[in-house]
C-alpha cells in the first residue's frame, strides 16, 4: 500500500506505527497553525511573481488557504493520521482542496525554512503579548505606589528587620525590574524580526524568490544573511526563553513576599478571594495559591530553559530532528509566563496593603543605623559608631529595652556626643527624610522616582 507521506517517493517500506506516533509533533506545534497559514498565503504569491503558479492556481491556493483557516478556528480542520506535523497537515489540506496547485506550493522551500519563519511569526506575537502584559502591570505599580506613597513598610535582608523603607519604594523596584525585562524583550524582538523563509533547506532556495517581498507579506523588518545559519539557530529562541524564565524568576521572588505578607504572622496583605483557594478539610484556611503557583512555575520554566539549552549543546549543523523538540520547552514557558503575568497583576489590583499593621511592624532596633550615623556625623569614624551603638543595641536586649526608651544619661554612658537631638533621630520620619538621594527610600525620592517612571511608561506606549 502506497504511503500518503509527502516524501515518501525514496522510500520502499511504509514508516513502523510506533515510530509514527515517536516521531509525531502535531500534539504540540499545532500552536503554529494560524502563522503557518500567513506563511503559506504569502509564499504562495511569492510562487506567483516568478510564474511557479498561474494566476488560476494563485487565487485557487489563496480561496482554500482561506477556507483552511476557517476549520482550524472553527475545530473541524480534518487531520490525518498520516500527518507528521502542521506544515505537512496544512499542505496535505491544501492540495486535497486544490489538486495539481497545492501540490506546487513548496517549490523551492524546506520545513526547515518554513518552520523557522513560523516560529519567528508566532514568536514575534508572543514577545509583544509579554510587553504588553507587563507595561499594564507598570502602569498598575506606578497608581499603587502613588495611593500608598507615605505607607511605611519594614525593609528586609537575611529575613531580618533591617532599615524601614517606603511601601511604594518597594513597588517601585517592581517596575524598574520589569521595565529590564521589557528592554531585554524588545532587544530579542529585532532579533525575531528576520525572515528565514528563503533558505530552502540549508543552503538557499534555488528559485529565484522576492524574498523582500515575503518580508513586507510577513511583516519581517528585515532578511536572514545567512541561509545555514537562518534554518539552524536556535539562540534567538532559546535567547526569549531565558527572559521570560528570568522574569517568571522575578515574579516568583514577589510572590514569595506577598505570600509571607499574607499570613497571620505579618497582617501586611489580604489577598482578594478571586486570587486565593480554600482548604478541602480546614474551612478556616485562605490560601495564596495565585502567588505559590506563581512561584512554582519559575521552576518548571528553569526546567524548560535547561532543557532547550541542553537539546542545543553539541548538535552538528544545521538541521536535526532532535530540534523538534524545541517547541515543547518554548511553548511550555509561554503558557506559564503568559498567564502568569495576568494572575499577578490581578493579584496586585485586587489586593488589600494592611499599611497600619506594616507600620506597627517596624522594629525599634532598625533605627540603629541612623544613631551610628548620627555619632559619624559628630566625627566617629563609622567603625568606632557601629561598635558603639552595636553593645547599644546588645544591652538593650538583655535589659528588654527599646532604644526611644533610654535616657540622655544612659546614650551619654556610651559615648558623651549624644546629645538632646538624638530622640528626634529616633522617629521613622527622620530615617526616611534623610534618605532623599536620587533612589532612595526619602518620601521626595520616590515621587521623583514615580515622575520618571511616568515618563518610562509614556515612551512605553509610544513604543
Amino acid at each position: 500500500m502506497k504511503s500518503s507521506k509527502m516524501w515518501a517517493g525514496r522510500f520502499s517500506q511504509k514508516t513502523d506505527p510506533e515510530m509514527n506516533t515517536f516521531s509525531q509533533s502535531l500534539s504540540f506545534d499545532r500552536a503554529l497553525a494560524a502563522v503557518d497559514v500567513r506563511v503559506n498565503r504569502a509564499y504562495a504569491k511569492a510562487l506567483g511573481k516568478i510564474g511557479i503558479l498561474n494566476r488560476e492556481e494563485l487565487s485557487k491556493i489563496l480561496s482554500n488557504l482561506e477556507h483552511i483557516a476557517i476549520e482550524l478556528e472553527a475545530g473541524t480542520f480534518p487531520f490525518s493520521p498520516e500527518d507528521e506535523d502542521i506544515h505537512m497537515a496544512i499542505e496535505r489540506r491544501l492540495t486535497e482542496l486544490t489538486g495539481g496547485a497545492g501540490a506546487k506550493i513548496h517549490t523551492g522551500r524546506s520545513r526547515n525554512d518554513q518552520v523557522m519563519t513560523d516560529t519567528h511569526l508566532y514568536l514575534k506575537e508572543k514577545n509583544q503579548s509579554a510587553q504588553e502584559a507587563i507595561y499594564r502591570i507598570q502602569k498598575t505599580v506606578v497608581r499603587l505606589a502613588e495611593f500608598h506613597i507615605e505607607a511605611v513598610l519594614p525593609g528586609y535582608t537575611h529575613l531580618q528587620q533591617a532599615q524601614p523603607i517606603l511601601l511604594s519604594h518597594y513597588l517601585m523596584s517592581i517596575f524598574w525590574a520589569l521595565q529590564r525585562t521589557l528592554e531585554r524583550l524588545s532587544e530579542n524582538f529585532s532579533r525575531l524580526d528576520v525572515l528565514p523563509l528563503g533558505s530552502g533547506a540549508l543552503s538557499g532556495s534555488a528559485f529565484p524568490l522576492d524574498r523582500h517581498f515575503l518580508a513586507t507579506e510577513l511583516g519581517f523588518g528585515e532578511i536572514s544573511t545567512n541561509s545555514l545559519d537562518a534554518v539552524s539557530h536556535r539562540d534567538v529562541f532559546t535567547e526569549f526563553a531565558g527572559i521570560l524564565t528570568q522574569l517568571s524568576v522575578t515574579l516568583s521572588r514577589y510572590a514569595e513576599d506577598f505570600i509571607l505578607w499574607s499570613t497571620q504572622e505579618f497582617g501586611f496583605l489580604t489577598l482578594s478571594d478571586a486570587y486565593s483557594t480554600g482548604s478541602s478539610m480546614m474551612p478556616q484556611k485562605k490560601n495564596p495559591d495565585s502567588l505559590e503557583l506563581i512561584r512554582g512555575k519559575a521552576a518548571t520554566n528553569i526546567g524548560h530553559l535547561t532543557a532547550l539549552l541542553t537539546l542545543e549543546k553539541g548538535l552538528p549543523l544545521t538541521y536535526d530532528r532532535d530540534l523538534q523538540e524545541d517547541k515543547i520547552h518554548l511553548f511550555g514557558i509561554l503558557d506559564n509566563v503568559l498567564p502568569a503575568l495576568r494572575i499577578f497583576q490581578g493579584v496586585l489590583e485586587t489586593a488589600t496593603f494592611n499599611t497600619e499593621q506594616m507600620r506597627k511592624a517596624v522594629h525599634p532596633f532598625s533605627l540603629a543605623t541612623d544613631l551610628a550615623d548620627y555619632l559619624t556625623k559628630k566625627g566617629v569614624p563609622f567603625r568606632e559608631a557601629h561598635h558603639i551603638v552595636g553593645m547599644l543595641v546588645r544591652d538593650c536586649v538583655e535589659s528588654d529595652k527599646k532604644l526611644s526608651e533610654l535616657s540622655l544619661e544612659e546614650f551619654q554612658g556610651y559615648s558623651n556626643l549624644f546629645r538632646e537631638d538624638i530622640f528626634d533621630w529616633l522617629t521613622i520620619e527622620h530615617s526616611l527624610n534623610r534618605r532623599n538621594i536620587s533612589g532612595g527610600t526619602g518620601p521626595k525620592a520616590v515621587r521623583s522616582a514615580i515622575e520618571k517612571a511616568k515618563d518610562v511608561l509614556n515612551q512605553n506606549a509610544k513604543g
